[in-house]
């Protein structure tokens, strides 16, 4: 993988590199079917679950009511069972990203770690540990600790080990100079923002290679000329949600929604399932 000199996420691919190594997946697929003298499906939209099964050791399951220590999610990557779950009550278009996105888990993050778990190197520390190796959760002080703590001490959040979760950040609460002058507390609050940095940037990593998968660029600008931009008539067309593509075209510069196509995070509903997770 090409290093990039400088920035905060020096080492980490770029969304070039990862759109890249999503295309290059396609034509993978392509060369397995050929060569073991099987048809090609037309692409698109791609076949997602005939692509995983084709160039993975993974299976692709439908699971009702998916989540995680009760977290409601939308695709779940279990490297132990070998398998890929996406949520059977998602639209077809969702459970295509959602299984896209933790292919991207797998490809991007998954190997690289168990790679560089066989093979140590010198610059092992530089990349970002295994997420089913070091997830933390968030937690308030026991309801012993709130009655002992003088009500005018502010609250804040701990951290600690466990196999459920992922990084939360600071949710509530400020924190004091005083606290803040504590460097056991400064070592913990850096973590905290360590790991919500890193879990973001792996989820972001994770949902550019499913667009690159499903929407790769040059074909979606050549689909927006000859269908107008007509975001339902390209959805169906790649296999995606009308959200999704809408978010596509304006990331390509085919659209200028003020929202990128998203809807407003305020008016979302709180049970709405998170895109993916890697367990």
């Amino acid at each position: 993988m090409v290093r990039i000199r400088g920035g905060r996420w020096s080492g980490r691919p770029s969304q070039h590199q990862i759109e890249e190594e999503a295309i290059q997946l396609v034509s993978e697929f392509r060369r397995r079917l050929e060569a073991a003298g099987l048809t090609v499906p037309p692409i698109p939209p791609v076949p997602i679950e005939y692509l995983v099964l084709t160039v993975t050791e993974l299976t692709v399951r439908g699971v009702l009511d998916l989540n995680v220590g009760g977290k409601r999610l939308a695709g779940l990557l279990d490297p132990v069972q070998e398998e890929i779950c996406y949520e059977e009550h998602d639209s077809p278009g969702r459970q295509n990203f959602s299984i896209a996105h933790e292919l991207g888990h797998y490809f991007l993050h998954y190997l690289p770690a168990q790679n560089a778990a066989i093979h140590p190197t010198l610059f092992q520390k530089e990349h970002f540990e295994p997420l089913d190796n070091e997830r933390i959760i968030y937690f308030r002080e026991t309801e012993k600790e709130a009655k002992e703590t003088p009500p005018e001490e502010p609250r804040f959040f701990r951290c600690g080990e466990s196999d459920l979760g992922t990084p939360e950040g600071v949710q509530t609460g400020k924190l004091s100079r005083k606290v803040l002058s504590n460097p056991m507390e400064q070592a913990k609050l850096a973590k905290i923002i360590r790991q919500k940095e890193q879990a973001n940037r792996l989820e972001w990593e994770a949902n550019i290679f499913a667009s690159g998968l499903l929407m790769p660029s040059g074909l979606v600008r050549q689909l927006s000329t000859k269908y107008v931009g007509e975001v339902k008539v390209l959805a169906d067309e790649l296999g995606v949600t009308q959200m999704a593509m809408r978010y596509r075209l304006n990331q390509l510069g085919l659209r200028q929604d003020e929202n990128m196509g998203l809807p407003n995070k305020n008016k979302s509903s709180k049970k709405s399932p998170d895109q993916g997770s890697f367990f």
